[in-house]
């Protein structure tokens, strides 16, 4: 059964609730776990296929040499085509670790920051 994705207003305020995690969940791999703030993430925004992106390159070099802290960004443009980007700190500001860009997406998201710490991936929120 499908979840119903959430508007872009309702998923931030759902998001925003998280401040820890009780548990950790394994990712499709098994590379990573979620804490239960990016697990909710998935589930409501039916994006496990971003776990699967950045999980897919957890052996490319520079994010093995930054895996201690990561900045992970998701940008969704209005033709919903998308960029996900990896950051040794601040978006923009920092060394560009990973770049994969797509065509479609139905992310309910116009932009999102979410980080790695080691083999955890966590929403700012609960960092």
């Amino acid at each position: 059964m499908k979840t119903e994705i959430l508007s872009e207003e309702r998923l931030r305020e759902f998001l925003s609730q998280f401040t820890g995690t009780e548990e950790y969940h394994r990712t499709n791999f098994g590379l990573l776990c979620l804490t239960d703030g990016m697990f909710s993430l998935c589930e409501a925004a039916g994006c496990y296929w971003l776990i699967d992106i950045v999980e897919s390159v957890q052996s490319e070099q520079d994010i093995k040499n930054n895996k201690a802290f990561i900045v992970w960004r998701i940008e969704v443009n209005e033709d919903k085509s998308f960029k996900v980007t990896a950051w040794s700190d601040k978006p923009y500001e920092s060394e560009l670790l990973y770049e994969q860009k797509g065509t479609y997406t139905d992310f309910p998201l116009a932009d999102f920051e979410f980080y790695q710490c080691d083999s955890v991936l966590v929403l700012k929120s609960e960092y």
